[in-house]
């Protein structure tokens, strides 16, 4: 039995009979598409960001807007995005402290990052090329640069959370 109070019926929650007779509650369409919505922004923003800052400071290339807007940009864009999503899913309505959202982001923004990492080193590899000193500093920004835009994923989804939890109750 839960000891939650009940929730407010005009917030952003709903009560849904699941097949089994259980009432539960979920997020309400509109609310399921705001949280998404802001999510995904601010995933991607930052992400694109992100290889914006690094593509200029560490490889020199400023990116313009051709760039950012092509494959190379829809990719970054949906990596990013995947960041605050996943985390959403791992810490929502369990009244986690912004400082948990925050480590929780960067380790997943880490683990992403890595992967990231290996994956363009065995592809490096696979094309016959080689690492030099160059490599090590690019993989150093990139980690630097996740863990950077991590903190805002936490935050947004912290935020996102405590809004959600408030308009629940009617706060």
């Amino acid at each position: 039995m839960s000891t939650d109070p009940e929730p407010n019926p005009e917030g952003p929650t709903e009560l849904v009979e699941t097949d089994s007779g259980e009432l539960v509650e979920r997020l309400s369409a509109g609310t399921a598409t705001l949280l998404l919505a802001w999510l995904l922004l601010v995933g991607a923003g930052s992400a694109l960001l992100a290889a914006w800052v690094v593509g200029n400071v560490v490889l020199g290339e400023r990116l313009g807007a051709g760039a950012l807007f092509s494959d190379f940009g829809f990719y970054v864009a949906l990596y990013g995005a995947t960041g605050p999503t996943v985390l959403w899913l791992s810490g929502r309505a369990q009244g986690h402290t912004a400082a948990w959202f925050v480590f929780t982001a960067a380790r997943i923004g880490l683990f992403m990052a890595v992967l990231t990492i290996v994956f363009g080193s065995l592809v490096t590899f696979g094309l016959g090329a080689g690492f030099g000193a160059g490599t090590l500093v690019l993989g150093a920004a990139i980690l630097v640069a996740t863990l950077a835009i991590s903190v805002l994923w936490g935050l947004a989804t912290w935020a996102g959370d405590r809004w959600i939890a408030q308009a629940r109750l009617g706060s």
